[in-house]
């Protein structure tokens, strides 16, 4: 009998207004904790998106950033005095041609007054765009591949310009006889003495017109990129978290021909790095 006892007992405190009240608040609890749960984790996960959106904006304008002082480095700089260089080039051994084949009298100079001035350096964020793409951003693919080839690029066309204002005091030097021969000759890359050919200042200037390109070209791209990647940020938050007040701000590049370099002379990068 003791134990129908005790089954009624429980059974009573099972039915109490104080355990209904208890189980209630308990459940009540649960809930609270489980919504405030949920809340703090949407809060986080807007948190992260919004700080992806932030930092694919700065590495944006650190891409946009170096291309234009690329640009300008090539507009104000490098493309009058590159194509002139090898314009310059071409006429001089064309006269030495003619020269050789007696068809220019011996005593006939050919006149030509060199650029000897300097390049600047570049200063650009390069490791502020690093540390952007690298470490801020949920980022794969042919950014990062991008990221790695201007780097390379921009530091090489520093060394190049580097390297090629070191040569200009040198041919300061020479003597105004040398600059009739010896000068152009190391000049313009043609034979002198026994045969010889020095093309240092020659492939150093082809090797800063082509970076000076490439760098343009590649932290263009970069920027375009990454803004397609703000983008699918965007729309993912849109469709969690409705209208927002944050944006992607697209760099905003011109079409200036004969400065920019064409898509077609990078298609084996665009092979080896396809859009994704």
């Amino acid at each position: 009998m003791n134990w129908i006892l005790d089954l009624l007992t429980w059974e009573n405190i099972l039915n109490s207004a104080f355990t209904t009240s208890l189980v209630g608040a308990l459940a009540g609890a649960y809930a609270g904790a489980k919504a405030a749960q949920n809340i703090a984790e949407r809060s986080k996960e807007k948190e992260e998106f919004q700080t992806q959106i932030r930092n694919t904006n700065a590495a944006i304008t650190f891409s946009f950033m170096i291309c234009n002082a690329a640009i300008a480095l090539k507009k104000q700089n490098t493309k009058h005095l590159i194509d002139s260089y090898f314009q310059a080039k071409s006429v001089y051994e064309e006269y030495l041609l003619t020269k050789k084949h007696g068809t220019t009298a011996k005593e006939v100079v050919f006149e030509y007054q060199a650029n000897l001035s300097s390049l600047p350096v570049q200063e650009v964020p390069l490791i502020a765009l690093q540390k952007q793409v690298y470490e801020n951003l949920s980022i794969t693919g042919r950014p990062l591949a991008l990221v790695s080839t201007i780097t390379t690029m921009q530091s090489a066309l520093n060394a190049a310009i580097v390297k090629r204002n070191e040569m200009i005091p040198e041919f300061q030097k020479l003597s105004l006889e040398n600059r009739k021969g010896d000068f152009l000759a190391l000049y313009f890359a043609t034979p002198y003495g026994e045969g010889h050919t020095n093309a240092q200042y020659h492939d150093l200037m082809h090797a800063i017109r082509r970076l000076n390109d490439d760098v343009i070209f590649f932290s263009r791209l970069l920027s375009k990129d990454l803004e397609a990647y703000g983008n699918a940020i965007m729309e993912k938050y849109k469709s969690k978290f409705g209208d927002v007040i944050e944006r992607i701000h697209p760099a905003r590049h011109e079409d200036m021909p004969g400065i920019i370099p064409l898509d077609e002379n990078y298609q084996d990068w665009f092979t080896a790095f396809p859009q994704q």
